[in-house]
């Protein structure tokens, strides 16, 4: 039988994955293949809509429970401004100064947004959180990436690219 990962590892993990995403993207600044660019960049797109959507739906009013409304929202409004960077660069071309400069800007802000969960809310929503909290909130998590990735028009196209949190769980 396997284990089942816990809610953090869980988020974790995909945060690796975005940070991937960025790397190869990042090595790509100089080639000047846009279209291959473009790819990597919609891949990490795709990658962060449904990491966005696990936190939003299943995280943040779990930290709005533990921690406060107001420390929630803060995260939340991280996500308002990465879904206003991808807007824009989905606008944008990657041949573009103008996009290389926002996606510095979108990768600035994930980096940070990440390292500030792992180090800080992680921990502290481990600690406040019993087992089976825990546990149900891997279920959700799996759940939900499961639905997205068998519908990939739930995370793209001109629908919301993120859900608002709900706060009233």
């Amino acid at each position: 039988m396997v284990a089942l990962m816990g809610p953090f590892d869980i988020l974790t993990e995909q945060h690796r994955e975005l940070e991937e995403r960025l790397s190869a993207l990042d090595a790509e600044m100089d080639s000047g293949e846009a279209e291959t660019q473009r790819e990597r960049f919609q891949a990490l797109a795709d990658a962060l809509r449904v990491h966005a959507r696990l936190e939003e739906r299943y995280l943040y009013p779990v930290m709005a429970r533990v921690e406060g409304r107001v420390r929630a929202r803060e995260e939340a409004e991280d996500h308002l401004t990465l879904r206003e960077l991808i807007e824009e660069l989905e606008e944008l071309s990657p041949g573009e100064d103008e996009w290389w400069a926002r996606f510095t800007a979108l990768e600035d802000l994930l980096v940070a947004h990440v390292q500030e969960e792992e180090a800080e809310i992680f921990p502290r929503l481990t600690s406040a959180l019993d087992q089976e909290e825990q546990t149900e909130l891997s279920h959700s998590f799996l759940m939900l990436r499961e639905e997205l990735a068998l519908s990939p028009r739930t995370v793209s196209g001109s629908e919301r690219l993120f859900e608002e949190p709900r706060w009233d769980s």
